[in-house]
């Protein structure tokens, strides 16, 4: 992709500074540069745009993969989750958004629902990275934009967020966690998490589109809710060994199910996460 055009992206900072605001970016148009990036000389590598840059299946694939990069490209889910990753109508353009819709195609037991991920063909070290999306709502959804080691050793990861609908707190509370070596012990700079480790931004999420990122550098994530910083906490991207976990792809998916959010309402089903775009911005020359 381009370079941000610079000028033009300032000037059209206000009209994207909402993270509420309905419409994706037209093809074409400039894009903002987020507020915690400026003066800073990054620039747009990545802008997946489901209304524009990716706006059908084929574009899609040719950007992504719908299974996780384990077992050969081929695992369909993680742990004790009730989905499994398929390509039968879940991944839908809709309203100029791409929608992962979670099915239920059996019983409502493991393997009996089918649902929808993506996991980038690009993978990168450090930036910053956003997506603008829609979660849905209902117990035993949960959604996730996050970042996994390329090399397929885990971990590290960092969860840009998690919307985990347990059926008490809902989509009104986000998480933002970090795994790997020294994570759980890493000095916090500044946080606005509850002693739970979640953020309770005083509305539901699952209301309208909301802006979610990370400013990943080699010494520390900042994490982003619609440019309000939600935890700042160093970090290292390293293997258990110590060494440089490199490059990472990225992933938003719609588990259902679990231990941690519970059995899935059936009401809640079909499901749509809906995603607006992701984009990647880098440190170098615009």
């Amino acid at each position: 992709m381009s370079g941000i055009d610079r000028r033009r992206a300032l000037a059209l900072l206000g009209a994207f500074a909402c993270g509420t605001c309905a419409a994706p970016a037209e093809e074409g148009a400039s894009v903002a540069e987020p507020p915690a990036l400026l003066g800073r000389r990054y620039r747009l590598v990545k802008n997946w745009d489901f209304g524009s840059t990716v706006a059908d299946d084929a574009a899609m694939r040719r950007e992504f993969f719908t299974r996780y990069i384990h077992a050969g490209g081929t695992l369909d889910h993680l742990n004790d989750e009730w989905q499994r990753y398929r390509d039968h109508d879940n991944h839908v353009f809709e309203d100029g958004a791409l929608s992962r819709v979670a099915h239920l195609r059996g019983e409502l037991a493991p393997g009996g629902i089918e649902s929808g991920m993506l996991r980038s063909r690009w993978s990168g070290e450090y930036g910053y990275f956003e997506c603008r999306m829609k979660v849905p709502a209902g117990r035993g959804l949960w959604p996730a934009f996050w970042l996994h080691p390329q090399d397929a050793h885990w971990p590290p990861e960092i969860d840009v967020v998690e919307i985990v609908d347990d059926g008490r707190i809902g989509t009104r509370q986000s998480f933002h966690f970090l795994h790997g070596l020294g994570a759980k012990t890493a000095p916090v700079r500044a946080s606005r998490l509850d002693r739970h480790q979640a953020h309770r931004p005083g509305f539901d999420y699952a209301d309208e589109f909301h802006r979610f990122a990370v400013d990943w550098r080699a010494d520390g994530v900042r994490h982003y809710v619609d440019d309000v910083l939600v935890v700042d906490r160093a970090f290292t991207w390293t293997h258990n060994d110590g060494s440089d976990a490199g490059p990472a792809h990225v992933l938003v998916n719609l588990a259902v199910g679990g231990k941690w959010p519970g059995p899935p309402d059936p009401a809640a089903l079909p499901a749509r996460l809906r995603v607006a775009h992701i984009r990647v911005w880098q440190a170098g020359e615009s």
